[in-house]
C-alpha cells in the first residue's frame, strides 16, 4: 500500500503542478497581480523545500528567503516609500489593528526572553529579526496587495505538489512507521506520510489549510480535483488532529453558506469574534493547566513541563529560548510546544496571550469586499482550532507554516478580486461564469 499511495501522491502532485501553471492568469488575478503571487508562491515553496535543498542549513535558506521578499516589496512599493506613503497598511481600521498586535506580541515576547532569568539562550535573536522582517514585508505589501480565499488555496496546492512529487521516488525515506503500544496511530497506507519533514501532522496541517481554502473558494472540477488531493494526503499523514480540525471547519463552513444565501456579511460581528476567541483561549489556557503528561497522544507532557517552568511567572512568560535550553539540559521534551497557546503563554505569558487574542479577534472581525465574510474567515477559524494541538503560526520566527499567516493577514475577500465593486444582487451573482 505505501508504493501504491506514494505513486498516487507523486502523480497527484504532478497533476496540480501543471494545473497551476495551465491557470497561471487566474491565479495572478486571486494575488491581485502576477508579480505579488510569484514573490509569494516563491517564498512558500522555498520555504517549505528548504530542508531538502538545504539539509541543516535550512533555517539559513529561509532567512534568506525572507530577506528577498523584503527587498522585493521595497523595490515593487518604492513609489509609495518616495512619496511618503511608507507602511500605509490595509484600509480596514481592525486589519490594521492586527498587524500591530502581531507586532507587540514579538517585541514583548523578546523583550521577555532578553530581561528574564538568565537571558537569551543561543542564537534566538536570529531568529526573532527574521520574524521581525517578515512582519515589516507583510505590512507593506498590505498596503497594496489583497488576496483573495482562492489565493490561500493556491498556495497551499503549491506547496503540497513539492512536497508529493518526490514520493514514489523516495522509497521508505518520505514515510514514518507506524507506533503501537498506548499511541497507536497508522494510515490507510500503512505508514505515515512526513515527505521531507521528521512530522506527519506537519504535511496534514498543510492539507488542512489548502482543503478549507479550496472548499470555500473554489468550484466544479477544480474543487473536485484539490479536494481528493488534499484528501489522499491526508488520509496518508494519518493525522487524527486534522480530522477534529476539519470537523471543527466544516460545521462553520455549513452554518457559513446558511447565513450568508440569505444576506452579505462584511464582516463578523464584533461580539462574535471576541466570544469565539475568547473561548478558544479559555479553553486552550484550561487544559494547558489541567493537562497529565499522558493528555492528547502525550503532549500533556510537553504542557506539565512547560507550566512547571513557568510557576511564578505565568502573567509575564519566561521568554521562548528557555525551551530550548532545558532541552538541551534534559529537562524537557525533545518536541516543540504542539500549541500555539502554550507557546505564548510559555514566551510571554498572559499579556503575551492578550496580545495575541486581539490579534486574533482583530483578524476575524476584519472587512471583507464582497460580502462572504464567514466564508473567508473559514481559514482563520481553523487557526483557531487546530492551535490547540499544533503551533500553526510562530510568531517568534519563520518557518514552512509562515506562509498561512502572511495569506491570512492579505486576505481581503471571499472570490472577487478586492479591487472590484461586489456584483448586485444575490451573492451568487459575485461568482457567475467562475470555475
Amino acid at each position: 500500500m505505501v508504493t501504491l499511495f506514494g505513486v498516487l501522491l507523486t502523480v497527484g502532485g504532478l497533476a496540480v503542478a501543471g494545473w497551476l501553471l495551465v491557470t497561471r492568469g487566474r491565479i495572478a488575478a486571486a494575488f491581485g497581480g502576477a508579480p505579488t503571487a510569484v514573490a509569494l508562491v516563491a517564498f512558500a515553496v522555498g520555504a517549505n523545500a528548504a530542508p531538502a535543498l538545504a539539509g541543516e542549513r535550512s533555517s539559513a535558506l529561509i532567512g534568506l528567503l525572507v530577506a528577498c521578499l523584503l527587498a522585493w516589496v521595497l523595490w515593487s512599493g518604492r513609489r509609495d516609500l518616495r512619496g511618503g506613503r511608507g507602511l500605509r497598511g490595509p484600509d480596514d481600521r481592525w486589519l490594521r489593528v492586527a498587524w500591530a498586535a502581531a507586532a507587540v506580541l514579538l517585541v514583548w515576547c523578546v523583550s521577555v526572553d532578553v530581561l528574564t532569568g538568565p537571558g537569551l539562550y543561543g542564537s534566538r535573536l536570529v531568529a526573532y529579526a527574521a520574524a521581525g522582517l517578515l512582519l515589516l514585508a507583510g505590512a507593506l505589501l498590505a498596503g497594496r496587495a489583497a488576496l483573495t480565499t482562492r489565493a490561500t488555496a493556491y498556495l497551499g496546492l503549491a506547496v503540497l505538489a513539492v512536497l508529493t512529487i518526490p514520493t514514489a521516488l523516495s522509497g521508505s525515506a518520505a514515510w514514518r512507521a507506524c507506533t503501537a503500544g498506548k499511541l497507536e496511530k497508522c494510515s490507510m497506507a500503512g505508514a505515515l506520510f512526513k515527505s521531507f519533514f521528521d512530522s506527519e501532522n506537519y504535511v496534514a496541517l498543510i492539507a488542512s489549510f489548502t482543503l478549507v481554502a479550496a472548499v470555500c473558494a473554489l468550484r466544479r472540477v477544480e474543487l473536485a480535483a484539490a479536494a481528493a488531493f488534499c484528501l489522499l494526503i491526508i488520509v496518508a499523514t494519518g493525522s487524527r488532529t486534522s480530522y477534529l480540525a476539519l470537523a471543527a471547519a466544516g460545521a462553520w463552513l455549513l452554518g457559513s453558506f446558511l447565513l450568508e444565501r440569505r444576506r452579505r456579511y462584511d464582516r463578523i460581528h464584533l461580539a462574535g469574534c471576541v466570544a469565539l476567541v475568547l473561548a478558544s483561549v479559555g479553553a486552550a489556557t484550561y487544559l494547558m493547566w489541567t493537562a497529565s503528561r499522558t493528555t492528547l497522544s502525550n503532549r500533556g507532557n510537553i504542557w506539565v513541563t512547560a507550566r512547571e517552568y513557568l510557576a511564578g511567572s505565568e502573567a509575564t512568560g519566561v521568554g521562548v529560548s528557555k525551551w530550548y535550553r532545558l532541552q538541551d539540559a534534559g529537562d524537557a521534551p525533545t518536541h516543540f510546544f504542539h500549541s500555539g497557546y502554550v507557546l505564548v503563554v510559555f514566551a510571554g505569558g498572559f499579556v503575551a496571550l492578550a496580545v495575541w487574542a486581539l490579534w486574533a479577534t482583530a483578524l476575524l472581525h476584519g472587512r471583507v469586499g464582497d460580502g462572504r465574510a464567514f466564508t473567508a474567515k473559514a481559514p482563520v477559524v481553523l487557526l483557531l482550532v487546530y492551535s490547540f494541538t499544533e503551533v500553526v503560526w510562530n510568531p517568534l520566527s519563520v518557518d514552512g507554516l509562515s506562509w498561512i499567516l502572511l495569506a491570512l493577514m492579505l486576505t481581503r475577500s471571499w472570490l472577487t478580486p478586492a479591487h472590484r465593486p461586489p456584483a448586485r444582487g444575490p451573492v451568487d451573482a459575485a461568482v457567475t461564469g467562475r470555475g
